[in-house]
């Protein structure tokens, strides 16, 4: 638990154009600077997008006046090999480097068209590293063999790895333990309690901050460690005292955000003051750590509970990972119900059917929803392949309006607009069904779809969650549909909760849109539930 503040240092954000964004989506650097203050960022290392989505040699030739508009910026060069003579050879750069002040170096080998290798960077590398200038690189743009294969060559380079996914840690954990010089930041590492997992075997020295902005949010980033269940000292030197060393530079201190409640709370590491409850939760059974081969660790009941105390998220929906892609339904709702009998106040579950399993489905829903009492809905087309309109769905949908129950209904691999018209069916055929269309807020494109069909139906509702935690998506789906409308979840422990909460905490919203999405709508669809 934070209670002191913490200075962040953003190893990870781009200022400037960078091709495609959706016209949605803030990229103007007095924005990013904006989101830094509301959000307590204290400084920022950057890159031009135009670096990486045109030439190095023009976006680096543009940095320059985006950090002259505030010295809470520090500037990262991309780089090319030099072989076809249209980037400067390793030592012409280097001092180029120097003269401008810039403190770090970007490579982006894919989007580059070239390969990471010995032959077609090692003249480059060896500078650095004569230098100590540290190199960034994104798991999108070389593998993690890559990765390994350079800092095995040069091993007093420091490489730090940025937007390596969740789930990746049986590929990453062996390259972090076999290469000290390499470093990770967190912005898309978002596995289950992955904080606390590479803290106990690496330690805090390697770990680094890292938002994604402006496409990401810095909430999202900095909640997975204001809630880090690690020493304070650790937290302070992930949040910005790595990167300030590594790059030899301190930024100016940032305030902590006390925009309202919430955040003031969010900001120290304190549970969240207000009614959190959970529309969208897995669970992994008890001895267990994975699913569908996906690492989640701590993902039992017992240890979703004690994480959940101290964020303050009150209570949970719930619908077992067993029940779901690891394919037994019926094995799934038990581990739901033992969940709900050892925690009857903090649990809630879905009920997941598989058709191509259970015989008779009227008699499944009947089992759970009529006898046992589960309020919740989880059909799925990744685990059954049957579209959720099909007629063998009918008598559970039934029930499910009869009893006024809520539907967690995934688009599951479906396309936006076979999903989206069963969505609509559903909802004008079932009125009395609260309907959650998951990961509403992935995308400011799939955000515009759904709120479309929010719009129309007074029974549906968008769920958020997500990875990408799109910076403004959440503040969008709100002006569109209403607060009333949208739902919290987090998808744990598939992902970690922490940066899901950051990612509402800090949404440009009132106190009482907050309310409602945070809590008070998932509270009202429990509550009219017979």
């Amino acid at each position: 638990m934070t209670v002191e503040r913490l200075q962040f240092f953003d190893s990870n954000a781009n200022v400037g154009k960078i091709g495609y964004k959706h016209r949605l989506q803030m990229w103007r650097t007095e924005d990013l600077l904006a989101e830094m203050d509301r959000n307590g960022i204290a400084g920022a290392l950057v890159y031009h997008g135009m670096a990486k989505s045109h030439s190095p040699v023009y976006g680096n030739g543009r940095l320059a006046e985006e950090l002259s508009k505030s010295p809470r910026l520090f500037g990262c060069l991309a780089a090319l090999p030099d072989q076809l003579g249209d980037f400067p050879s390793p030592s012409a750069f280097i001092a180029e480097m120097k003269r401008g002040g810039f403190r770090a170096v970007k490579l982006f080998p894919k989007s580059h068209q070239y390969d990471p290798d010995r032959r077609t960077i090692g003249k480059l590398l060896d500078a650095l590293e004569r230098e100590r200038i540290p190199l960034l690189v994104d798991a999108s743009e070389a593998s993690l063999s890559a990765i390994a294969g350079m800092a095995g060559n040069n091993p007093d380079l420091a490489i730090v790895l940025q937007g390596l996914g969740w789930s990746q840690e049986r590929r990453l954990f062996p390259l972090l333990q076999e290469h000290a010089n390499v470093r990770i930041e967190f912005s898309a590492l978002q596995s289950n309690a992955i904080i606390e997992a590479a803290y106990e075997r690496f330690g805090a020295e390697r770990l680094l901050f890292g938002s994604g902005m402006p496409f990401k949010s810095p909430g999202a980033a900095r909640a997975l460690i204001d809630y880090a269940r690690i020493p304070d000292e650790a937290k302070r030197r992930i949040a910005g005292g790595n990167l300030a060393e590594l790059l030899g530079v301190s930024p100016p201190e940032a305030a902590i955000p006390d925009q309202d409640e919430v955040t003031a709370h969010a900001s120290r590491g304190l549970p969240i003051p207000i009614p959190v409850y959970d529309s969208h939760t897995h669970l992994i059974e008890d001895g267990g750590g994975t699913g569908s081969g996906f690492p989640m660790l701590q993902g039992d009941i017992d240890s979703m509970i004690a994480l959940y105390r101290t964020i303050g998220i009150r209570k949970m929906s719930i619908a077992p990972w067993a029940g779901i892609n690891g394919g037994d339904s019926e094995a799934g709702n038990e581990i739901a119900e033992k969940a709900i009998l050892k925690y009857p106040s903090e649990v809630e579950g879905y009920v997941v059917i598989d058709p191509n399993y259970t015989d008779d489905v009227e008699r499944e829903a009947r089992k759970w929803h009529v006898e046992k009492g589960f309020k919740g809905m989880k059909p799925y087309f990744y685990l059954s392949r049957i579209p959720y309109t099909d007629p063998i769905y009918e008598p559970w949908w039934k029930i499910g309006d009869a009893k006024r129950l809520y539907a967690l209904v995934d688009p599951a691999g479906q396309s936006d607009g076979a999903y989206i018209a069963q969505i609509e069916e559903l909802a004008e055929r079932y009125p009395n069904v609260a309907i959650f269309m998951d990961h509403a807020a992935r995308s400011f494109e799939i955000a515009e779809l759904y709120a479309k069909a929010a719009k129309k139906h007074t029974n549906i509702y968008l769920q958020l969650t997500y990875t990408t935690v799109p910076l403004g998506s959440i503040e969008y789906l709100v002006r569109e549909v209403g607060a009333g409308k949208v739902l919290f979840g987090t998808d744990s422990p598939m992902r970690d909760p922490r940066p899901q909460v950051g990612w509402l905490a800090y949404a440009h919203l009132s106190l009482e849109d907050k309310k409602a999405v945070f809590g008070g709508n998932m509270k009202r669809i429990w509550d009219r539930t017979v």
